[in-house]
């Protein structure tokens, strides 16, 4: 087993107990940046020197599930090792991902989901909702833990949240963490391709049918627009926030500059980033995917539609 943690000291490291494999600990960095490379040599020693079934890895909470994953896809080349480290070990066939586990608290989701500050230490500054979606939507498992301390209502929309957002996951549901081994281990999930599209379910949606989720509470609704935002309509509006049923939106805007602008938007907390030119500017158009519960989708389409141009 390797346990990483993004502080100097290895708090969950000290607290795996009885057992008489090997747990390595990685700490103060982040496997999937700062520690790829000791990731990457852990895992090859322990290959060369111990007769495995398998390799469990505990990321800290902060890390991006894609990059860990690439580091056991990719060649050493295509890692590019930092300047001054030691050549990268090639894992490629003798390892191989068989599932990205996501553990998810139940009874502190939607707390976390809904604060508006950046995650401390975080390089890329991003707001807690943020992260829960990225791991959230990368899983091949998302384990629902706690549910003897989670409400009810919660529970259930989680389970809906995930359904949405992820519908190739498998869903687990446990208390104190408490899974039978066969549940996580030797499944199989693991697609790198389907993985790496993280945000297919935006184009799931888009497919005219009424989505699954409808049937148990959460709803969707698409906005699509020919007209571009005007900016300051647009900041005024976001100011002034978005209705408190959405839970989470993603899509793309055009803010008629050319440049196809990404909206992604968890909790309390909304991101608008540049996401490139547009092939033709004058086929350029707007579509934002909202979830929520009782979504009311004409009272969106009047909110955005008043901040065109």
């Amino acid at each position: 087993m390797i346990v990483n943690e993004f502080g100097a000291v290895n708090v969950d490291a000290s607290l795996v107990v009885k057992t008489d494999e090997q747990t390595i600990e990685l700490s103060n960095g982040c496997i999937c940046c700062t520690l790829r490379g000791d990731l990457l040599y852990a895992v090859d020693d322990l290959l060369r020197t111990r007769d495995l079934d398998a390799i469990l890895i505990e990321s800290t909470g902060i890390g991006e599930p894609l990059p860990i994953a690439q580091s056991f896809c990719l060649t050493p080349e295509e890692l590019a090792p930092e300047a001054g480290q030691p050549a990268l070990p090639d894992l490629l066939g003798r390892v191989h991902v068989d599932a990205m586990v996501t553990v998810v608290d139940s009874a502190q989701f939607f707390t976390l989901w809904n604060r508006t500050d950046e995650i401390p230490g975080d390089d890329f500054g991003r707001g807690f909702g943020e992260l829960l979606a990225e791991q959230i939507e990368f899983a091949d498992l998302v384990v629902l833990n706690k549910l003897d301390l989670a409400p009810a209502g919660d529970v259930q929309s989680l389970r809906e949240l995930v359904r949405i957002t992820n519908p190739r996951a498998r869903v687990l549901e446990a208390t104190r963490g408490r899974l039978e081994a066969g549940e996580v281990l030797n499944v199989g999930l693991f697609d790198m391709d389907a993985a790496s599209q993280q945000g297919a379910w935006v184009a799931e949606l888009e497919k005219e049918h009424t989505p699954e989720s409808e049937t148990y509470g959460l709803g969707t609704h698409i906005y699509r627009a020919a007209r571009p935002f005007d900016p300051d309509r647009l900041h005024a509006m976001l100011a002034g926030g978005l209705p408190h049923s959405v839970i989470r939106s993603k899509g793309w805007i055009n803010l008629g500059d050319g440049v196809a602008t990404l909206w992604n938007h968890t909790g309390r907390q909304l991101a608008l980033e540049q996401a490139g030119t547009w092939h033709r500017p004058e086929d350029a158009f707007s579509e934002v995917v909202f979830i929520g519960r009782d979504l009311d989708g004409p009272a969106l389409d009047r909110l955005l539609g008043g901040a065109l141009a």
